[in-house]
């Protein structure tokens, strides 16, 4: 329990400037399981609203809009065939946070 614990606690430094939640945490584990997956996908998944998983990902992502800080552990980018839907995959240092969270993947 003590390894999780330390690892929740990283999770949580790395986003120390966001809004932090458990759904934080919920979105970067499936995501991780997952990747790349579509953001449709995602919220289908977590049974979450579009607008909510949207602020989220921002929030999580490297190309966050506005004056939040990103916590730069996801990308997010249009798919070619369909610019309405997109694609989320980790980035170095998501990569990075997920191997220390679950082990190498």
């Amino acid at each position: 329990m003590n390894r999780m614990e330390n690892q929740i606690q990283e999770f949580l430094g790395v986003l120390d400037s966001t809004q932090t939640s458990i759904n934080h945490m919920l979105v970067f584990s499936i995501i991780c399981q997952n990747q790349p997956i579509s953001s449709a996908d995602l919220s289908e998944r977590i049974g979450m609203k579009k607008s909510t998983l949207n602020r989220l990902l921002h929030s999580l992502s490297s190309n966050s809009r506005g004056q939040v800080k990103a916590a730069e552990l996801i990308e997010i980018e249009m798919m070619h065939d369909d610019r309405r839907h997109r694609s989320i995959s980790l980035t170095p240092k998501g990569k990075s946070l997920m191997n220390k969270m679950f082990g190498d993947k």
